[in-house]
């Protein structure tokens, strides 16, 4: 059953129980109008605060589901182009969006991207519908330095292009910036935040694990 059938069936039931409690309450006071029923209000009240909490809760895990599958959708259709890439999943920085509208202005970046690293380059990728579609790619040969850099989060992409993020716009991000060279000998940098998961919005800080990851793609640097 999929999440959005799953989500529809205990909609359904919650709203059959309250339809329930509420048949039971015009039968209890059509039969017996003196009956005290305040401790069946406190059941109904009950029933109905549970049941738009289980709503509430089923409606986030639902969406959040519904981004690891694009998430696992993109890396899947990157792996069958290329299976010795490892994948980063990231947030676009204004940065990066004027970098790929640049390249690509024909191209919308989306909010959840995906870089694909490898031996030779560092691809950017997003899904578009169900395609899988590169937007920059940045080689080893042509990178000059990899690094961390504290970004205003003024737009982390999660509401879209030129919105604040939900997280706020007022906190600050640690972003990857990767300093290339473009093919016309300019040079260029290309920031992104990292994302702590697939399907995630939540975005990493300093600490221990972007410090690896910015190690290891200073490693394929230095090997390519």
């Amino acid at each position: 059953m999929s999440p959005a059938r799953r989500l529809a069936t205990l909609r359904w039931v919650i709203v059959a129980v309250w339809l329930a409690l509420l048949i039971t309450r015009i039968v209890v006071v059509s039969t017996a109008p003196g009956v005290d029923l305040s401790w069946y209000g406190i059941v109904e009240f009950g029933a109905i605060a549970l049941g738009v909490v289980v709503i509430v809760v089923a409606v986030v895990r639902t969406a959040r589901a519904r981004r690891r599958q694009a998430d696992e959708a993109l890396a899947l259709a990157i792996r069958r182009i290329d299976p010795t890439v490892w994948l980063v999943p990231a947030a676009p920085t204004p940065e990066l969006r004027g970098v790929v509208d640049e390249v690509r202005p024909d191209t919308h970046l989306g909010s959840r991207v995906t870089w694909a690293f490898g031996a030779t380059e560092a691809s950017l990728w997003e899904l578009d519908e169900r395609r899988a579609t590169r937007l920059l790619v940045i080689r080893w040969s042509r990178v000059v330095h990899v690094g961390l850099e504290d970004v205003a989060d003024g737009v982390d992409g999660s509401d879209g292009p030129g919105r604040p993020g939900r997280s706020g716009g007022a906190r600050r991000a640690c972003a990857v910036a990767i300093h290339h060279v473009r093919p016309d000998d300019t040079p260029a940098v290309a920031t992104f935040f990292v994302r702590t998961a697939p399907g995630s919005r939540r975005l990493l800080g300093r600490g221990p694990r972007l410090d690896r990851l910015v190690a290891d793609l200073a490693r394929e640097r230095i090997v390519a």
